[in-house]
């Protein structure tokens, strides 16, 4: 009996020149052999030339010039590619990175590339990627020349500028990924723009029958997908959104429970208070407390 692969962890400690600063890029890395791996970070994956294989979940797609897709951590995953195949790996940290993505998370194509279509990937046997034109694709390859070259010289400032860099590139991509036309990527922005509208309106009081037009879906059908992708129902991923927004608020040391509550769009601090519990383990005053002994 054929015995299955060990999977290869790749760490932040183990990849990255400085751990502190997590941030590299690969072009046709070892690891696009048939090594079955996963790390503890976000893989961004450019394909430039030719074609491959890409396995996940014990399926196999196809990959070509242009794809453009997402790796998140814990995803088993590997390559298997031929000589003449060019792809280039862009590995980061958004967490150690400290990248601020509030105003990018408005972007319904932020929300598709990072957060619907690697979850609708097995679903959609992966045909509802991004795939740049030629011309896209050398604009993105242009811009990963500079992050590169940042990354290389190491020169004073080069954190800053390559972070910049990749924020760009993220920018870009999610831009791209908004105005993409293709037919089978409809159902992963339809959920993305949900969750946009989402990021965009938390403090009103949403109701599903609002989010139902955004999506142009019926309320099965969006109650049902939006459960397959997100794990929950739509409504309760607006009270996890408008918790986390809360808590921001009430780390600042601005403001009282009773006005982040208010601000976040809860109308009874009661209840906001059982979320909050519910959502971060602890009550909304004692997580304030503890945010302000920590400054």
């Amino acid at each position: 009996m054929k015995r299955p692969r060990a999977t290869r962890i790749h760490t932040v400690e183990g990849t990255f020149r400085d751990p502190n600063f997590a941030l590299h890029v690969a072009r046709n890395p070892e690891h696009t052999s048939t090594q079955v791996h996963k790390h503890t970070f976000h893989e961004l994956v450019v394909i430039m030339k030719g074609t491959g294989k890409h396995s996940m979940d014990n399926r196999t797609y196809r990959m070509e010039a242009g794809d453009v897709f997402v790796i998140t951590g814990d995803m088993v995953h590997a390559y298997d590619v031929p000589g003449t195949f060019s792809l280039i790996n862009i590995l980061f940290d958004p967490r150690r990175l400290g990248l601020p993505l509030k105003d990018l998370r408005r972007l319904p194509g932020y929300h598709a590339l990072f957060d619907v279509e690697p979850r609708m990937r097995r679903r959609h046997n992966f045909e509802s990627r991004l795939r740049l034109p030629m011309d896209e694709l050398g604009h993105l390859a242009g811009m990963v020349a500079e992050m590169e070259e940042e990354l290389t010289l190491r020169e004073p400032g080069y954190r800053f500028m390559a972070t910049t860099h990749l924020m760009h590139i993220i920018g870009y991509l999610s831009r791209c990924y908004t105005k993409m036309q293709l037919p089978k990527a409809r159902p992963v922005m339809r959920i993305s723009e949900v969750l946009s509208y989402m990021e965009h309106h938390y403090d009103a009081p949403l109701t599903l029958e609002d989010l139902t037009k955004v999506a142009h879906m019926s309320q099965t059908s969006l109650m049902r997908t939006f459960r397959e992708v997100m794990g929950r129902s739509p409504i309760d991923y607006l009270i996890r959104l408008r918790v986390s927004k809360a808590s921001q608020l009430l780390a600042s040391g601005d403001v009282r429970v009773t006005e982040a509550a208010l601000q976040v769009g809860f109308s009874d601090s009661n209840y906001f208070s059982r979320q909050f519990r519910k959502v971060m383990g602890i009550p909304p005053r004692e997580y304030a407390r503890k945010a302000r002994m920590k400054v």
